[in-house]
């Protein structure tokens, strides 16, 4: 019992010491290289994007749509990113301009493409009846007649 319990208690301070280690290295990599490298290390290391927003929004002087976009750019899940926000207050329209701003500069790297697609369709329906002796169903020009 008493080595389950030492393994455990082993697991776990390695397990907090990484998870601390990404936070250093998240704030050492902004202060040189940014918030884009920042996050992009935050994730390889296996920080969560709810956590990678809330040590983001206390770095003095970050847009929270820059740090929307890195997460977009670093390739986090949009759902995932959409619910840190609203976790920690950034709207909807900050997050919906961080990932224009994505799609603008990383789009290839964007692993969430359609998380801003509209639900609604703009399907214009069955073609009407053609003048000239057309049907409803001609939907190409071959079916016209003149």
């Amino acid at each position: 019992m008493k080595k389950k319990m030492m393994l455990c208690l082993v697991f776990m301070f390695f397990a907090t010491v990484a998870y601390a280690e990404w936070q250093v290295d998240f704030l050492e990599k902004y202060k040189k290289e940014g918030i884009d490298q920042a996050v992009i290390v935050a994730i390889q290391q296996g920080a969560l994007p709810v956590d990678i927003v809330e040590h983001g929004l206390k770095l003095e002087g970050l847009n929270p749509q820059n740090l929307v976009k890195a997460l977009y750019c670093a390739g986090a899940n949009g759902a995932d990113i959409t619910e840190a926000a609203q976790q920690y207050g950034i709207s909807d329209m900050i997050v919906a301009a961080g990932f224009k701003k994505a799609t603008e500069e990383c789009s290839d790297q964007i692993a969430d493409a359609q998380a801003y697609t509209p639900v609604a369709s703009f399907y214009s329906g069955v073609p009407g009846v053609v003048t000239g002796g057309g049907t409803y169903s001609d939907a190409s020009p071959s079916g016209f007649t003149q």
